[in-house]
């Protein structure tokens, strides 16, 4: 199969990510219900989408097609819809780009630089380790990176979002409207705005900051 590093989901569905040798997918589905997902690669984009014929289907079902993704290299995922998007084993990065517009993404990694942005109501959880962090929150969405070890990186959070950081080294943070950080770690800090109604924490040593 044509060779992707790219990831767009358009469409409801559930996804297992893989690490491998190669790259593949899977539709983990039988009978009628393996025509609501489609997969196809476009300038090293693997998109996944639903016809518009059988959207109608997952909707009324409230359903989420299985589908198993391994890659062999990765530097971008964008969740478009409400999806589901998940990790079997630490996955290995070096440079990864990820947009959360919708759904909920959980995963484990061992990466060299991660590039967050997560809006709307979507909910982001990334674990393991990255050398480079940078977040970008917007809405009303959740970041969580509590159980990601970040050496440095900036952190920006607007409007109502909640983020939750790990970060030894340095850290760049700005907190707009009425959006709330949590963080650990020892990091020195350069401290962009706190806006009035937004809030810091330090939960490894609880004093808030509230403005």
């Amino acid at each position: 199969m044509n060779e992707f590093n790219n990831i767009v989901v358009q469409t409801r569905c559930k996804i297992t990510l893989l690490h491998g040798d190669q790259s593949s997918f899977s539709i983990d589905e039988n009978g009628e219900k393996a025509n609501w997902v489609n997969v196809s690669i476009l300038d090293d984009q693997l998109v996944i989408y639903t016809k518009p014929d059988y959207y109608g289907y997952l909707l009324l079902h409230d359903y989420y097609p299985q589908i198993t993704i391994t890659y062999k290299i990765l530097t971008g995922l964008q969740m478009l819809d409400k999806c589901f998007v998940r990790s079997s084993e630490k996955l290995t990065l070096q440079k990864m780009g990820i947009i959360v517009r919708e759904g909920n993404l959980d995963i484990t990694v061992d990466a060299f630089s991660l590039d967050c942005t997560v809006i709307k109501n979507a909910y982001a959880k990334l674990s393991g380790r990255t050398i480079f962090s940078r977040v970008l929150a917007h809405q009303r969405s959740v970041y969580d990176g509590s159980e990601l070890e970040a050496s440095e990186g900036n952190v920006h959070v607007n409007d109502e979002a909640k983020a939750s950081i790990w970060f030894e080294e340095e850290l760049e943070l700005g907190l707009f409207g009425r959006s709330k950080i949590d963080y650990h770690g020892t990091p020195s800090m350069k401290i962009i705005q706190v806006d009035e109604q937004c809030t810091l924490k330090n939960i490894s040593n609880p004093k808030t900051c509230q403005q």
